[in-house]
């Protein structure tokens, strides 16, 4: 920003000027006994202060600053005398102490610095007015600055914006400093959550024994470890409902931050059954900082999570065997119980991770003969694809993984189906969204990583639904009802950048912003306000694209 103007800033009465010095000849030294007398104005100034007046504007004249207060009284500032600087659009000059002298700017001035003297008895070093008030600089290196309402709400808009970038902090102990090695012993510890600004609920510190390990299928292979914790006993973390088992998303590969949080605030615009708690954390470990992580809720069937009655052992036959599971669709098959349906896409079971022998074969069943409903182009609800599925989360699945053009969203990774007793398949919730909207770039076949172009409507199940026009016009009336509050999420990306603008700084020192994985093909574009302007103009750009383009359909 510009410095406020200056000429010989302080106390100048006209006559001091002429006689004394110019400009050119700031650095002669002046004795003691030629310091200038304290000008008419000033003590009127210093009365105003003393008395609690607030200040309300200042009016530059030919000749003079006039200063008004809050209560209407005036006091006139002759030029001749000293100067009041406008730095209303640019910001002040600096002030110091130049041996024996105040200098203001590059100007030293025949100002001496005498802390013996009182307020009213000094004078005016530098006095200027900004957007919020009026501030004397005195030769005794006091300070003044008026009180006033615009001052008064600019301080609680800082105080509210600290507030909202101290975010909370986790401090993590292994017992002994064990290092975490792998994904399947935990290591035991405890686990303190500092949340003093009371953002999350009335909390202000947990602290609990927990065991940790490794979580992620690629992620945990990166230098900034995810890790999923399981306390000892169940709390609420971070005003998130009780539970045993938490996970900390690492981001490494998304250099905003906060792809996944986006992500779910999508899915809360949705109404899905669930949408998983996430809260942006900055993580210790073992008194090493660790960086800027999303806490939340690991993905699992509970009553606050994934709320459906699992089958048990005896549940095989009637109505009994028709549910609950919780199935995740992954070609990691990585889990206990794996298939692939005939149109080939990659199913396990979350839980129970191992059903019996018949409660497999109503599943695969069941799958197939939803496959072949799409396969026959059998649209109707009695006997058609309509009867096997939850149709309206499979629209909703369908528009979050299209519009934040999820490289995994194509039914082959981090998806989740249930099936509840008496009732039809329905994608339950979403999750894993860091290298979405533009933060990847091996897509293939007939688009690319820019926002433009379909995605997952051309694969796996989605591309025969889009050949039932009933299911074309789901799409288009539940886009529409739901737009107006998708063109708010640029908004809500400032206010999560903004919350995390010192904790990032922080992360990026730790992790820095040129480090990325290669196989992402996304390089770095330098700087953390470069990448989240790129990921508001992804999304905005992909936002109007597929607004213009499912209307074609």
């Amino acid at each position: 920003m510009t410095k406020c103007p200056y000429r010989f800033y302080a106390v100048i009465l006209a006559t001091f000027v002429s006689s004394v010095f110019a400009l050119t000849g700031c650095d002669k030294e002046l004795p003691s006994d030629d310091q200038p007398e304290v000008v008419k104005a000033y003590p009127s100034l210093i009365q105003a202060y003393e008395s609690g007046k607030r200040f309300l504007s200042a009016d530059q004249r030919p000749l003079s600053c006039v200063i008004i207060f809050e209560d209407g009284t005036e006091v006139v500032v002759p030029k001749e005398e000293f100067l009041i600087y406008n730095c209303r659009d640019s910001s002040p000059s600096s002030v110091a102490v130049n041996g024996a002298w105040w200098s203001v700017g590059n100007v030293t001035l025949k100002i001496k610095v005498d802390t013996s003297v009182s307020d009213k008895n000094a004078m005016p070093v530098y006095v200027y007015y900004d957007r919020y008030t009026l501030r004397m600089h005195l030769s005794n290196k006091s300070v003044l600055v008026f009180p006033s309402a615009a001052l008064e709400e600019h301080e609680r808009a800082e105080e509210e914006l600290r507030r909202k970038q101290n975010i909370p902090v986790v401090r993590i102990f292994t017992d002994g400093g064990a290092g975490i090695y792998d994904k399947k012993n935990y290591v035991k510890g405890s686990i303190t959550i500092e949340d003093p600004e009371k953002h999350y609920s009335d909390v202000t510190e947990f602290t609990g024994r927990m065991g940790i390990r490794g979580r992620g299928n690629s992620t945990w292979g990166w230098p900034k470890k995810p890790w999923k914790i399981k306390l000892d006993e169940k709390a609420s973390l971070l005003g998130m409902p009780a539970d045993k088992e938490w996970a900390l998303l690492a981001n490494y590969s998304d250099r905003t931050l906060v792809r996944n949080i986006v992500a779910m605030r999508l899915s809360e615009i949705c109404g899905f059954s669930w949408t998983p708690r996430m809260r942006s954390v900055e993580v210790y470990l073992n008194g090493g900082y660790q960086g800027v992580y999303t806490l939340c809720e690991h993905k699992k069937v509970s009553s606050d999570r994934v709320d459906i009655d699992l089958v048990g052992e005896a549940d095989n036959e009637g109505e009994a065997v028709t549910g609950g599971y919780y199935f995740e669709i992954e070609e990691q098959q990585d889990e206990t119980t794996c298939w692939l349906t005939s149109m080939e896409v990659p199913m396990m079971f979350s839980d129970p991770e191992e059903p019996t022998a018949r409660q497999l074969e109503y599943v695969k069943n069941l799958f197939e003969s939803f496959e072949q409903t799409l396969l026959a182009k059998d649209w109707s609800e009695e006997t058609g694809y309509p009867a096997y599925i939850d149709v309206d989360s499979f629209v909703d699945y369908y528009i979050v993984q299209e519009l934040t053009k999820n490289i995994d969203g194509n039914l082959r990774k981090s998806s989740f189906i249930t099936k509840e007793r008496g009732k039809k398949l329905e994608m339950y919730h979403l999750w894993d969204f860091d290298i979405t909207l533009g933060n990847c770039g091996y897509f293939w076949g007939q688009t690319g990583n820019g926002p433009e172009d379909f995605w997952i409507k051309y694969h796996k199940w989605y591309q025969y639904l889009f050949k039932d026009p009933s299911f074309v016009k789901k799409v288009q009336d539940r886009w529409n009802q739901l737009l107006p509050e998708f063109r708010q999420i640029p908004d809500f990306i400032d206010e999560l950048v903004l919350s995390l603008d010192k904790a990032q700084k922080r992360n990026f020192q730790k992790w820095s912003i040129h480090e990325s994985v290669d196989w992402i093909c996304f390089p770095s574009l330098g700087t953390y306000e470069r990448e989240v302007e790129y990921l508001k103009e992804f999304y905005t750009t992909r936002l109007n694209w597929l607004d213009r383009e499912l209307s074609k359909l």
